[in-house]
């Protein structure tokens, strides 16, 4: 079985995830018809309630391939596409029936600063790098509108450094 390889890096730039852009106004079908079936489809009110097209009872819904999870408000409207558990091999995300490349970029543990560095170097656009919850939590975003959070174990340590802990797109 050929699995649908998704670019990170393609992701970080441009928003994509192979043949599928997420936009607010889409469905679990439009996700399935461009990435396939999915690991999990649950409803997290119900988690024993199917995923049934038009059924407004099934929302919210979470669609997971691995890590990389959609979460949908209503039958049309995608809230986030979202990783905050990195499952993989190096401490990478783990994108289930999907092939995740790149993912040196988004690995859990990798310093702001190296990501950074490595974002130049790949000609990534970072439009904003700001702190989030102050002072544990920094936000870097791409030219895309993914965000990439960094947080610090402990910022009272001198040594201290924030790293990679989640990465996400959210409909503007």
């Amino acid at each position: 079985m050929m699995r649908t390889e998704i670019s990170l890096l393609g992701f970080l730039r441009d928003g994509s995830l192979g043949a599928f852009i997420p936009r607010k106004h889409c469905s679990p079908v439009d996700v399935f018809a461009c990435l396939g079936s999915a690991d999990e489809v649950y409803t997290p009110d119900d988690l024993d309630l199917p995923y049934q097209p038009g059924s407004a009872a099934c929302f919210p819904l979470v669609v997971a391939y691995g890590d990389l999870e959609f979460h949908f408000a209503g039958e049309n409207e995608l809230a986030t596409v979202f990783v905050d558990t990195f499952s993989g091999v190096a401490q990478q995300a783990d994108g289930g029936p999907l092939l995740l490349q790149d993912r040196k970029f988004l690995r859990q543990g990798l310093p702001l600063s190296e990501f950074l560095k490595m974002a130049r170097q790949a000609g990534l656009e970072i439009t904003d790098v700001r702190e989030h919850a102050p002072p544990y939590a920094m936000i870097a975003t791409t030219a895309a509108g993914i965000e990439v959070g960094f947080e610090h174990d402990d910022p009272e340590l001198p040594d201290s450094q924030a790293t990679l802990r989640w990465f996400c797109w959210m409909h503007a």
